[in-house]
């Protein structure tokens, strides 16, 4: 137990990770109750803070972290390695470039894990966070380094959500891209993240141990027939087997997509807090750029938002093409589509198709 909750803790982050203190002025209050007086930001950057381009901000997906390329602590690659670096689409040697991990996370930023006023961890006492307070925390952390305004945002899923927040946030940002998010979360999106958090929840509160996490092997599950498409698993696994069935039920053998689903079920628990999943996964269903705005259009009639570009993926289930092709017109943006049979998850696999869509938008 205690070794599980030590990985969560604000000294576990990896040595390239800085991690900056934030007090703002009366605290941080969130929009839906609850406060925090003062918090920590875990960030990576790449290229100099004086880079002619300006500052780039990333923007990580829910089960992500501040590593979007390079090498640390034996991880040789980002999850972004092929877009982010010297000559890339988002060129280190032009732009300063910067991935904080996000308010709430499990890896390095102040999140349940973290101790509340009183001394104990906040745990379930953690504010509900919606994708304008986490936009919010990052407009108080690029000012804490001094990076001042972004020339660009970018990010992908809840990554993309947040951006939307940037986007509409009258004189944030320069230009922001959103990936394969719409402008507000769907009944269905909010349903499978439902099904995720029960499944969570099936663990209890002792589901801090590796032997309790089968409710978070489940949930992963769910998230992962979420992401991709059904094109793309018959390409990749068709309906082959892993272990053939042996002649009675007692064993039943296992299909290569059953082992897909196996593997990451066991492996994501290790690495990602189940309080922040389930806090990330309830900040996806809270995500409406236009709430508070008049809606989606007049949000982005202010004067001083960004220019926009939104990104759809033509195969994309979860967060469907024709979703993010509506909220860019609403929106008044700019948008192009990305075609692929991989869902969801080929804004980390078709890195070629959105290099060219990022060059030609900063061009």
């Amino acid at each position: 137990m205690e070794e599980y909750r030590e990985l969560w803790s604000p000294t576990a982050a990896p040595e390239r990770v800085r991690t900056v203190r934030i007090e703002p002025p009366g605290g941080f209050p969130a929009a839906y109750g609850g406060r925090l007086d003062s918090f920590h930001m875990a960030y990576e950057s790449w290229g100099r803070p004086d880079a002619p381009g300006g500052t780039v901000l990333l923007v990580h997906f829910l089960t992500s972290d501040t590593h979007a390329t390079g090498e640390y602590d034996g991880t040789p690659r980002g999850w972004w390695e092929d877009l982010v670096g010297p000559g890339r689409a988002i060129d280190t040697d032009r732009f300063f470039v910067v991935c904080p991990n996000l308010l709430g996370g499990c890896h390095g930023s102040t999140g349940p894990r973290f101790p509340a006023p009183d001394g104990d961890a906040w745990l379930d006492r953690f504010p509900l966070l919606t994708p304008r307070d986490l936009q919010r925390a990052q407009r108080l952390f690029l000012h804490e380094i001094g990076a001042g305004k972004p020339t660009l945002v970018v990010g992908p899923s809840m990554g993309g959500m947040i951006a939307w927040e940037w986007a509409a946030d009258p004189g944030a940002a320069e230009r922001v891209v959103s990936v394969a998010a719409p402008a507000v979360a769907s009944p269905h999106q909010i349903g499978l993240n439902w099904l995720q958090r029960r499944a969570i929840a099936l663990d209890g509160t002792e589901g801090e141990t590796p032997a309790s996490r089968r409710g978070q092997a489940v949930a992963r599950g769910v998230g992962m027939l979420g992401y991709r498409a059904p094109e793309g698993l018959w390409e990749k696994f068709g309906r082959s087997w892993f272990r053939e069935p042996g002649p009675d039920l007692a064993s039943p053998g296992l299909f290569n997509v059953e082992s897909w689903l196996h593997h990451h079920g066991r492996k994501l628990p290790k690495k990602f807090d189940a309080r922040t999943w389930r806090l990330f996964a309830r900040a996806m269903d809270l995500h409406d750029t236009g709430e508070g705005r008049g809606g989606v259009a007049r949000a982005f009639s202010e004067d001083g938002t960004a220019e926009f570009l939104a990104v759809g993926i033509s195969s994309d289930h979860l967060y469907p093409a024709a979703e993010i092709r509506r909220s860019a017109k609403e929106a008044g943006a700019t948008y192009r589509e990305i075609e692929s049979p991989h869902g969801h998850d080929a804004f980390l696999l078709e890195t070629d198709a959105l290099a060219g869509l990022l060059a030609d938008f900063l061009a």
